[in-house]
């Protein structure tokens, strides 16, 4: 293993780490943005058309390849005269694959909560909008931390896929790196050192937000007593 050989080309990984920073954490944005909303939703009584058409994108996500998917959306969007960059094309393929788990996860959010939190509610008068805001999302995120922390993680490695389609993230500046040295052992070892250390840092991320929040409930519970 030639350590030294790493060590100087990291440069040419930073700016390949860099954008895969960029994709995972906007992809995840967006994924949040449509999938939380839709998994509140599908937690809840809504018309059968619209919960069908929630859990056939969600069996459509869970049933096929993240590279099937991102294959599609470089092919069907100029047909249909979307015209975007590989980045952006990357962008909606990966909002797509995250946004289809994550509806998941803030159902079983939703839904683990226990009953008793909507009777006290209701026994107090609240409204059902503010029950759900501020009653039981609150406490619904603390439990969608954990799984979001892993969907992160996941996305964080789909990214590598991206390459297939020119988006030079990291996996593919290692690549271009091994065509040009042929120090393939090298390259894997450097990517899998800096896929972990992103992977590690959005955990830690999480742990932090989880006590963070979960000691902010606790003090606004005790100050509401």
């Amino acid at each position: 293993m030639d350590f030294i050989f790493i060590i100087d080309q990291m440069p040419r990984l930073l700016p390949g780490l860099m954008l895969t920073i960029e994709l995972s954490l906007l992809g995840f944005l967006i994924a949040t943005i449509i999938g939380v909303p839709l998994g509140i939703l599908r937690a809840y009584k809504i018309p059968f058309f619209l919960s069908w058409v929630i859990d056939f994108y969600v069996f459509v996500v869970r049933g096929t390849p993240i590279l099937v998917q991102i294959y599609a959306a470089y092919f069907l969007l100029p047909i249909f005269g979307i015209k975007i960059s590989p980045f952006w094309i990357g962008i909606v393929a990966l909002s797509f694959n995250s946004a289809g788990y994550q509806i998941e996860i803030a159902r079983a959010a939703i839904l683990s909560m226990d009953d008793g939190q909507y009777e006290g509610a209701f026994a107090l008068g609240l409204a059902k909008s503010y029950t759900l805001f501020f009653i039981i999302l609150p406490q619904a995120v603390i439990r969608m931390l954990p799984p979001m922390a892993n969907e992160m993680s996941n996305l964080i490695k789909a990214s590598s896929v991206l390459s297939v389609i020119t988006v030079f993230e990291l996996h593919k500046a290692a690549n271009a790196i091994i065509s040009d040295s042929f120090k393939f052992l090298e390259m894997l070892f450097a990517q899998a050192v800096l896929y972990v250390a992103f992977v590690v840092a959005m955990t830690q991320l999480s742990i932090y937000l989880e006590k963070k929040i979960g000691a902010n409930l606790q003090i606004k519970n005790l100050s509401q007593r």
